[in-house]
């Protein structure tokens, strides 16, 4: 399940709770390409509750990540943590992804040039 919330000029809050794997990754992708497609190019991507991410649900935030960026749009990461953030650490996706600590921090982050994050 993928819960959405409008933030801001055209930010939307993404949530997907649960697992984030090869059985649920339709469901994202959709959630994802459904705000796009409605012009919402600048994502956050709260992972909190998200509780196992596996090599398809890379797929899917590398696949969110690119739809943003070739609208003109950006995809941040907001309560990365313990196995998700090793996971992204491993395979160098940390290098990626912007990634926050909390909500305001990655809203605050669209009022300033992409990439300008410190993690």
């Amino acid at each position: 399940m993928v819960t959405a919330e409008h933030v801001g000029h055209n930010i939307i809050i993404l949530e997907p709770k649960g697992r984030l794997t090869a059985e649920t990754v339709d469901m994202f992708t959709q959630a994802v390409a459904k705000r796009l497609d409605a012009g919402c190019h600048d994502l956050i991507l709260d992972l909190q509750n998200v509780n196992y991410l596996d090599s398809a649900g890379l797929g899917a935030l590398a696949y969110a990540y690119t739809s943003s960026w070739r609208r003109g749009g950006r995809l941040v990461l907001v309560h990365v943590f313990g196995k998700n953030k090793e996971l992204l650490r491993i395979t160098k996706l940390l290098t990626v992804f912007e990634v926050y600590e909390t909500t305001l921090e990655a809203e605050r982050s669209f009022a300033r040039p992409p990439h300008a994050a410190v993690m």
